[in-house]
């Protein structure tokens, strides 16, 4: 099980900020992203049973979330991300007088780093790589089954490790850009906690695989004063 404890995120980017930039300068830039795209997935432990119970295949996820990058260096951001997955699945053919469903939510926060390799005033591209965990709950309602899966920890900790890496591209003007980023996710999920009736079956759950997102990004945010 990954240890990460979310105050660790907290003081890793204030040691960053205080010790690579504060010198430099009176006060120290933030780079805001905001984010929202798809990510296309197979858990084929869980689809196998859900879809010969008349619910709808998962095949992909929505995910929208915040990230804040302090440039450390020229050509080096570090900073963390946060992301929330969803994926919403009723019955097929759809029936109004039952409530069938199955939904996914998790939580995941990652340490990353972005490496720009193009920053000019309308334009920027960067690749970047990035390590974490998740808290990850799963709910299943239908005629056989009425249960949760969860793999979560108390107090700041992650119940297992999630990582992504890709490319990113922006454009806009100045401070604000329109961003388009595209990745890989690892993020596979085990050694659920059981309550309800749910099929024992259904023991992991792969959320592996590539994304497309768009968002907002805000450079040069000002951080703290000295």
């Amino acid at each position: 099980m990954l240890r990460i404890k979310s105050h660790f995120v907290v003081s890793l980017l204030l040691t960053i900020s205080s010790s690579a930039v504060f010198a430099a300068d009176k006060t120290f830039p933030v780079n805001a992203r905001l984010f929202a795209g798809l990510q296309t997935v197979n858990p084929s432990n869980l689809n196998d049973t859900i879809t010969t119970q008349s619910l709808k295949k998962v095949e992909n996820v929505t995910q929208y979330g915040v990230e804040i990058l302090f440039p450390t260096f020229k050509y080096l951001e570090l900073g963390a991300r946060y992301t929330k997955h969803l994926s919403n699945n009723d019955e097929e053919p759809s029936n109004t007088s039952t409530d069938y469903f199955s939904k996914i939510d998790q939580d995941a926060v990652m340490l990353m780093a972005r490496v720009p390799f193009i920053q000019t005033d309308i334009f920027r591209a960067d690749v970047f790589a990035g390590f974490g965990g998740t808290n990850t709950t799963v709910t299943i309602k239908n005629a056989s089954q009425d249960g949760t899966l969860s793999k979560t920890a108390s107090e700041g900790w992650f119940g297992a490790p999630y990582s992504a890496a890709g490319v990113s591209a922006a454009v806009g003007f100045k401070w604000i850009f329109f961003t388009m980023e595209a990745g890989y996710e690892m993020n596979k999920v085990d050694g659920f906690d059981r309550s309800g009736n749910v099929n024992s079956a259904i023991n992991t759950l792969d959320l592996n695989g590539s994304y497309f997102n768009i968002g907002l990004l805000f450079t040069g945010v000002p951080g703290s004063q000295k």
